[in-house]
């Protein structure tokens, strides 16, 4: 079975960078060349290592809605060397594809059902230690270098790119942010997820949850 490109689809994660791409099984068509089906990685790994050392782009693979672990995914290269993209229990990918890899492999899969639907979507993420609570100057400095990035890339990717302003706990049920002086503030939440924006919390200095989140986005301002 093949992956084939199939439109745009939105996911809490796409309010950074951009979108992820919907797949689908299709046996009639080609597979896809690997740039396609993982946008804007090439753009990511052309930034210098020392400028995205607070920041990462990582994919999330899902099936059928739910988040795909164990599938049998695969690069192939010319000549039909083939690797497989080994994924996490949540569906991120854990082996993506170098920018060689990128310029001329195509993605392929294991058979399954036609019915079977695939997406991948993209999400920015702070290089931080995820917990109950959290120091909010690494979540500052995250936002800072992820926007230094995509200032310098706006241009080649050709749209307008939205500027990452907060960053979204998923899986934290609620938090606050302890401010100075011992005052507390509730964060507000998008989707039942809480998040914190710098410009709205001056002097916020630690975020405590109700559990650990499981994962932190970057993301442009949410209404």
């Amino acid at each position: 079975m093949s992956l084939t490109r199939r439109g745009m689809i939105l996911s809490a994660a796409a309010l950074a960078v951009a979108p992820g791409v919907s797949l689908a099984a299709d046996k009639k068509k080609p597979p896809p060349p690997a740039k396609k089906v993982f946008p804007y990685y090439d753009l990511y790994l052309s930034i210098p290592a020392a400028e995205r050392t607070r920041f990462v782009m990582n994919y999330y693979l899902r099936l059928n809605g739910k988040p795909a672990s164990g599938q049998g995914l695969y690069l192939v290269r010319p000549g039909g060397a083939r690797t497989l993209l080994a994924q996490a229990p949540d569906g991120r990918i854990t082996r993506m594809p170098t920018l060689a890899e990128l310029r001329d492999g195509v993605i392929e899969a294991d058979e399954h059902r036609e019915s079977d639907r695939f997406s991948l979507a993209m999400e920015l993420e702070p290089i931080v230690r995820l917990g109950e609570t959290m120091p909010t100057a690494d979540l500052a400095a995250a936002l800072d270098q992820s926007n230094a990035a995509i200032r310098k890339k706006a241009g080649l990717i050709g749209f307008a790119v939205p500027k990452m302003e907060q960053v979204i706990f998923v899986g934290a049920g609620s938090g606050q942010a302890l401010l100075t002086g011992g005052k507390t503030a509730p964060l507000p939440a998008f989707k039942a997820m809480p998040f914190y924006r710098p410009a709205d919390l001056a002097g916020a200095q630690t975020l405590k949850f109700a559990r650990a989140p499981t994962r932190a986005l970057l993301a442009g301002k949410t209404k």
